[in-house]
């Protein structure tokens, strides 16, 4: 016969539900891998909470293994919501370590004082506990802030649960029927929240991922146009606080349609990406870089005046110039033109200088391409560096390859 008050029927569905819910989240959304350490520890709880309800005694789970299994529990949803408010790898074995050490102390604890084995369990889990609450105040994902102070609240109680299950054990109302009733149930209680925090903390990834993924571009990577205007407005107004520099500089790939009609819109998105990757090459992390769309690309460069932006601009142009795409035996060339122009004393938007480095980019292509114009404050093209010479074909050579350039 089951008995219904040990086997607490409700937190048994609601600890079935959870684990069933986040193993499936697991399965299909392998990205996050949290969840996969979450649903771990949810599925290890139930299985502790069927098998103490259902097995005849002689084969239920011994104090021993079910105090290690409670430790257990605790380091796997550490490690899940490690991820989540981190995004580090497990790079060292001090955790796994840890974890064995404290298995092998309650072991022996439990050779040497048969019964208090649960305690020594329960005294180690406050410690994973601790150690969850201080990682969850600290996330290293900014928009994951607020969920993880929710949940740590959520792990605090549980904290408080496992400490007063700990006094409980320690003092005469451990004799207590009822107190340990309360005691059980308020665990059920702490482990049902702890599972709603879970999944809300899944939800909020989710958020904040779909949030991430509508502001880059799918083909390089690289913040898109909502995305860009969005931080242009709020570097504008940090600026125009401040009186500091604020630099934007606007490209495009040279003849970049007669290089689709000429070998393919394949190797028109390979110079994309390329060209994606060099300008995060030549940027820093406080830089913002886009693509606006088609061949169109932008870079903000807070701090930076119009002088110090034309000279990474003129270190970006020479790196594209030099590059090579290999298409079967012949080695593409491209190029790139580039407009500038810098926030102005009094200007409140950011729509004059974008107008202004347009217009660069616009002088910059009807004077023959390949170089960086600073708008107004300098109306002569910047000339570009001495281009590379083509590689000479090997007569004789069966994988000659010839330069083709698509270029002023």
């Amino acid at each position: 016969m089951i008995d219904i008050h040990s086997f607490a029927l409700p937190g048994f569905v609601s600890q079935a539900t959870f684990a069933l819910t986040l193993a499936l989240l697991a399965w299909s959304d392998s990205r996050t891998r949290g969840t996969r350490w979450l649903a771990a520890a949810c599925g290890l709880q139930l299985l502790t909470t069927v098998s103490r309800a259902i097995l005849p005694v002689p084969l239920r789970v011994s104090e021993n293994l079910s105090a290690c299994i409670l430790v257990l529990v605790f380091f796997l949803m550490y490690m899940g919501l490690r991820w989540f408010v981190l995004r580090i790898r497990l790079s060292t074995m001090n955790g796994p370590l840890a974890l064995s050490a404290a298995m092998t102390t309650i072991l022996s604890v439990g050779v040497m004082h048969p019964g208090a084995e649960l305690m020594a369990a329960r005294g180690a889990s406050l410690i994973v506990l601790a150690a969850t609450i201080y990682m969850l105040l600290r996330p290293r994902i900014k928009s994951l802030t607020d969920p993880g102070r929710i949940v740590a609240v959520l792990v605090l109680f549980t904290m408080g649960t496992v400490a007063f299950r700990v006094v409980l054990g320690a003092s005469r109302l451990g004799d207590n029927v009822r107190w340990n009733t309360f005691g059980h149930d308020l665990s059920m209680v702490a482990f049902t929240l702890l599972g709603f925090s879970f999944i809300g903390m899944y939800v909020a990834e989710t958020k904040r991922r779909l949030h991430e993924e509508t502001r880059l571009d799918s083909l390089t990577g690289l913040h898109n146009r909502r995305a860009f205007e969005e931080m242009v407005q709020r570097e504008v107004q940090i600026a125009g606080r401040d009186n500091t520099p604020l630099t934007l500089l606007m490209m495009d790939l040279d003849h970049f349609k007669q290089l689709n009609d000429t070998w393919g819109h394949a190797l028109g998105d390979r110079a994309l990406r390329t060209f994606g990757g060099v300008l995060l090459t030549v940027t820093g992390s406080g830089d913002a870089v886009a693509r606006l769309g088609g061949e169109e690309f932008a870079i903000l460069l807070p701090g930076r005046s119009a002088r110090s932006a034309v000279s990474l601009a003129e270190r970006l142009r020479a790196t594209v110039e030099g590059l090579r795409l290999s298409e079967g035996d012949e080695l593409i060339r491209f190029t790139v033109s580039v407009g500038l122009s810098s926030l102005q004393p009094g200007e409140l938007g950011f729509e004059p200088m974008l107008r202004r480095a347009d217009r660069a980019l616009y002088k910059v292509k009807r004077s023959g391409r390949n170089r960086v114009l600073l708008s107004e404050a300098d109306t002569s093209a910047i000339p570009p560096a001495r281009s590379l010479p083509e590689l000479e074909t090997a007569a004789g050579a069966a994988r000659t390859r010839r330069v083709r350039e698509f270029a002023s």
